[in-house]
């Protein structure tokens, strides 16, 4: 007598189809990063020769502890964080309000979307290139500043004291568009008759904006945050353009150095892919507690608000 075979439930049958299609982009995405990183995080507590990544020698906290005495290390941790102090603000806020005038315009929105949304889709260095032009000594904006706030008449990105904040311009100017996109897509998915009501309660202009428009765009403000932080966190084309030479790229002497153009100088460079794998794994913890931090702060505010 031969065995029935039994048949998989509707629910069984949608859970396999749907493991079938993600599989192919499980073994990519194992293949591309998932066992890179894994290897990389070993690697940071090895000594690997470049040239023979097969044959490395565990040295356990060794390159941590290099890590946090380099001075070079420490200054692009500093410099990596001074751009992200600077440029998060300024993307999030002028990204909603840049949205909230521009869905306020009666003609002309498609223009003005694509305008603030071109740096996004260029590349970085072609947009660094092009800047460099208008922040040479004598030029427009370095005489009006010098004026105005008694900025030194210099050429930002080769002077010392004022490179660092050409690449916060440079950061900010490339990734305004997304985050103005983000919070068009936002404001577009408010029904109109909240404003309305609101209207009829008295809620107008500015009380309109903070207790009702601000509020309800607070999902895209969150994923707004987040994505800011990873990628100014991770900045690296724009230091990367304005110097390819030296020892540690950063121009000039280092003072636009990130934690990613030191990872790549350390790996590329001095042929150090332990150590270099060390402070990859140190942002990665940042990013990771950081992104932890904002969850549980996200989670409580839920728990408040029901």
């Amino acid at each position: 007598m031969l065995l029935k075979r039994k048949r998989l439930t509707l629910e069984q049958q949608d859970y396999i189809a749907g493991y079938v299609f993600v599989l192919p982009i499980l073994i990519m995405m194992s293949i591309w990063f998932y066992f890179p990183a894994v290897k990389s995080l070993i690697f940071s507590f090895q000594e690997v020769n470049f040239f023979s990544l097969n044959h490395p020698t565990f040295i356990g906290l060794n390159n941590f502890k290099e890590l946090f005495r380099d001075p070079n290390f420490i200054q692009a941790t500093g410099n990596t964080i001074f751009i992200t102090v600077i440029s998060v603000p300024v993307l999030l806020i002028s990204g909603f309000l840049i949205a909230y005038n521009i869905e306020n315009i009666v003609s002309g929105r498609a223009l003005y979307r694509t305008l603030f949304f071109i740096p996004a889709v260029t590349s970085a260095v072609a947009l660094t290139m092009a800047l460099m032009y208008l922040f040479v000594s004598g030029a427009f904006i370095p005489v009006l500043l010098n004026r105005l706030f008694g900025i030194p008449d210099v050429t930002w990105p080769a002077d010392p004291r004022t490179a660092l904040a050409f690449v916060a311009i440079l950061v900010i100017w490339k990734n305004l568009g997304i985050f103005v996109v983000l919070y068009i897509n936002a404001l577009n998915t408010i029904p109109k008759e909240i404003f309305e009501a609101a209207e009829l309660d008295g809620a107008k202009g500015l009380k309109k904006l903070r207790f009702i428009t601000i509020p309800l765009v607070k999902p895209t403000t969150v994923l707004s945050l987040l994505l800011c932080v990873t990628w100014c966190m991770q900045t690296f084309d724009e230091p990367f353009t304005l110097a390819r030479s030296g020892n540690v790229v950063g121009s000039p002497a280092g003072t636009t150095s990130t934690l990613i153009t030191f990872f790549y100088s350390q790996n590329f460079r001095f042929f150090r892919p332990g150590y270099a794998s060390s402070a990859a794994f140190f942002l990665f913890l940042i990013l990771l507690l950081f992104s932890l931090g904002q969850n549980a702060i996200e989670k409580r505010q839920e728990r408040r608000d029901t």
